[in-house]
């Protein structure tokens, strides 16, 4: 949907609120574009594949530009290629890897001939019941088997899942592993690959190795994962791999936080303001059903004031969401300038898992979303209403 605005269009957040309102959800394509670039950049080895993760921002605009840039999709869930199809991602360039499939969900990516890497013994039976002559791929357990990590196979269950497949004529061609979400030590990446390749002689039809995604990116004062660290050793580790196998595989990725998160800012309005105890309460016209904070999933965001009214005051702020839930602070124990109901608050790195978690807990319906590319405003997603609220409900 595009929105015409008067020439001249400004993308500066005070003119993006009073022509979208508050709260309202920015993406920029200009920092996706960084972002890809420097993520290509670290990884000298060919032929590679990316796979943007698409659970944590489905806004189309994003994945259509990252589609041009070169990325195909990851799905975690059948939900995830229904998105992606429908932002207009070829069924080819979609892959997925996701856990405890049922019949209607192997039904659904049979039909569209998406690729599948699974995690269990049951899930490649199941999928032999239902299909012959296919290429399918595993997910790896890639830690230590009293670990709580739930995802893959167990390297020892590598017999029986190969046992499997040749007997239902299935080609297993990926190995797939999950280091975890928002990784920021370099080398769990590599220790983890390490182990990946370790079972890949075991393998005669193996094309791909999956390296899946969890790169993490920093939020306040932590520190930035070394994607250049992360790029050189996996190369140099692939590299010696395809002189050992005698063959190239390709080396697939699955980024996705680290490539959207910084491009998302959340614009809230001041509403109120009270200080007492040595302490400032600064309530907002949002809420923390629109975004996920600290107590849901990863550390709290960066909120900056824009045309702050002072230098930060040294005032302990809390900010508040705009409901009696007692949890529903968007940020605590923040410096902010003075302010004053009517103001305008940035928080910062929301493109990953702000709106994608956001919810109607609380029953605040959910806000827009802008998209801005090279100065043109587009609305991505209209804001709701209350009758959104309801709408999958069935009338007594």
């Amino acid at each position: 949907m595009h929105v015409d605005l008067p020439p001249p269009a400004s993308d500066a957040p005070h003119a993006l609120v009073a022509r979208f309102g508050s709260p309202l959800y920015v993406y920029r394509a200009d920092e996706i574009r960084r972002r890809y670039a420097a993520f290509v950049a670290a990884f000298a080895y060919r032929p590679l594949e990316l796979h943007y993760a698409i659970v944590c921002n489905k806004n189309p605009a994003i994945v259509r530009l990252l589609q041009t840039l070169g990325a195909s999709v990851h799905a975690n869930t059948p939900g995830d290629a229904y998105c992606a199809l429908s932002a207009g991602v070829p069924a080819q360039r979609i892959l997925y890897s996701g856990t405890n499939l049922d019949a209607r969900d192997f039904a659904f990516l049979l039909e569209r001939d998406i690729h599948m890497n699974l995690d269990s013994l049951d899930q490649l039976r199941a999928l032999a019941q239902l299909t012959r002559a296919r290429s399918v791929g595993l997910r790896v357990l890639i830690d230590d088997t009293r670990s709580r990590n739930r995802i893959g196979i167990a390297p020892d269950e590598l017999d029986a899942a190969l046992a499997i497949a040749r007997g239902n004529a299935l080609q297993i061609t990926t190995l797939h592993m999950y280091v975890g979400t928002n990784t920021r030590r370099a080398t769990r990446f590599s220790e983890c690959l390490e182990r990946l390749l370790g079972l890949a002689a075991k393998l005669p039809d193996l094309r791909a190795i999956d390296v899946g995604g969890g790169f993490g990116m920093a939020y306040q004062d932590e520190a930035e994962l070394d994607l250049a660290r992360v790029g050189r050793e996996l190369s140099e580790r692939m590299q010696r791999a395809a002189g050992q196998l005698g063959r190239q595989l390709r080396l697939i990725l699955e980024p996705g936080r680290v490539l959207v998160g910084s491009a998302g800012s959340l614009l809230t309005r001041v509403v109120s303001v009270k200080e007492r105890g040595g302490r400032r309460y600064v309530g907002v016209d949002s809420t923390v059903g629109n975004l996920v904070v600290p107590s849901v999933y990863h550390t709290r965001h960066r909120v900056r004031a824009h045309e702050p009214r002072s230098e930060a005051l040294d005032i302990p702020t809390d900010l508040c969401g705009n409901t009696t839930h007692s949890r529903d602070y968007l940020g605590r124990d923040l410096r902010l300038p003075e302010l004053r109901p009517g103001d305008l608050l940035e928080l910062c790195d929301v493109g990953a898992y702000g709106y994608a978690m956001s919810s109607h807990f609380l029953n605040r319906p959910r806000p827009a979303e802008v998209w801005i590319d090279e100065g043109a405003v587009e609305l991505t997603t209209r804001r709701e209403t209350f009758e959104d609220l309801i709408a999958t409900q069935v009338a007594r």
